[in-house]
C-alpha cells in the first residue's frame, strides 16, 4: 500500500511540474519594472481565449540589446524558429510548446535603438 501511495504521489507531482508556466525569459520584460520608462510602450490583452503581450522600445539601445539577449535565450527552447530580413528591418519568430499548446514569440527591429516584441498564444498555454 505504501508503494502505491508513493507512486501515485510521484505521478501527481510529475503532472504538476509538466503543467507549470513556460518560464520565458522575455516575460521578465512585463514584470512592471518598465511601466514608468518613457522609451517603452506595453500592450497586454486577453480575449477570445487568446493572450497577447507587446513590448515596444524607442530610443533606448541598451534596452534593445537586453530584449535581443532574452529572446535569444528563449530560442534555445523553441520547437521552431525563423529569421529573415526585409530591407533594413530584421524579424525573428519562434514557437515554444507548453501544456501541449504553442506560444508564438516575435521580435522585429530596424535600428539598434528600437524594437518590437510580442508573445501570443492560447491562455491555457500560459497556465
Amino acid at each position: 500500500m505504501k508503494r502505491i501511495f508513493i507512486l501515485t504521489a510521484c505521478m501527481v507531482m510529475g503532472l504538476v511540474a509538466m503543467a507549470k508556466g513556460p518560464n520565458l525569459n522575455v516575460e521578465k520584460l512585463f514584470d512592471g519594472s518598465y511601466n514608468s520608462n518613457k522609451s517603452v510602450s506595453l500592450q497586454i490583452s486577453k480575449s477570445y481565449g487568446k493572450y497577447f503581450r507587446g513590448f515596444t522600445v524607442r530610443g533606448n539601445a541598451a534596452l534593445v540589446k537586453k530584449v535581443v539577449q532574452l529572446f535569444q535565450k528563449d530560442s534555445q527552447n523553441a520547437s521552431s524558429s525563423q529569421d529573415f530580413i526585409n530591407g533594413g528591418q530584421k524579424y525573428s519568430t519562434m514557437k515554444v510548446v507548453n501544456n501541449g499548446q504553442e506560444i508564438n514569440i516575435g521580435l522585429s527591429y530596424e535600428s539598434a535603438d528600437g524594437c518590437y516584441l510580442f508573445i501570443t498564444g492560447p491562455i491555457s498555454a500560459f497556465e
